[in-house]
């Protein structure tokens, strides 16, 4: 998918999205077989350093942030990632996507990404793409601000989804077997 097409995509994401409640993105919930089939690749991995610039066309902000690949669970690549999203703090602007996965240096996660047409990595599904790992190897997703939606015949309707802490393992173990492997 092209840099272009991605925009466009999370824009509509965005735009349609965007609840009545405050500060809060109605987003398509993905099951995690969706979001396994969605995804170019599937890591767990060590945050490093995120530096956030103006984008390629000085219309908004980019932030990269360096993954390092600590376990491969789906795709191919070696030793390091970067992952790239709209928004971030610059200069004094800061520009922020609601409902985006939030990242912190240093911290163990499990990442779903997409490749564009450029080679540049994405999150597949904004907050739904990543797992924190605590200290106890408990992994849960951060969906603070995120109203997640299914569609009922054609209409969306709440998901009824509850997002429940699991062991990195299980989470890893299950994304292998959806991915095809062991």
């Amino acid at each position: 998918m092209s840099f272009r097409k991605y925009l466009a995509v999370l824009a509509a994401i965005v735009l349609l999205g965007v609840s009545a409640v405050a500060d809060a993105t109605t987003m398509l919930f993905l099951s995690r077989e969706e979001l396994v089939n969605r995804s170019d690749l599937v890591v767990r991995v060590r945050v490093g350093k995120a530096v956030t610039a103006e984008s390629e066309d000085g219309r908004g902000l980019v932030t990269r942030t360096e993954l390092d690949v600590v376990q491969l669970l789906k795709g191919k690549v070696e030793g390091r990632v970067v992952v790239q999203q709209l928004g971030g703090t610059d200069r004094g602007k800061t520009q922020k996507v609601l409902g985006d996965a939030a990242l912190k240096a240093g911290e163990d996660a499990v990442v779903f990404l997409r490749r564009d047409d450029k080679g540049r990595m994405y999150f597949t599904a904004l907050a739904l793409s990543v797992y924190h790992v605590d200290a106890k190897g408990m992994a849960r997703r951060e969906l603070d601000g995120v109203e997640l939606v299914r569609y009922v015949g054609k209409k969306l309707e709440p998901s009824g989804h509850v997002e429940r802490p699991e062991t990195v393992e299980s989470l890893m173990t299950d994304v292998v077997r959806l991915a095809g492997g062991k």
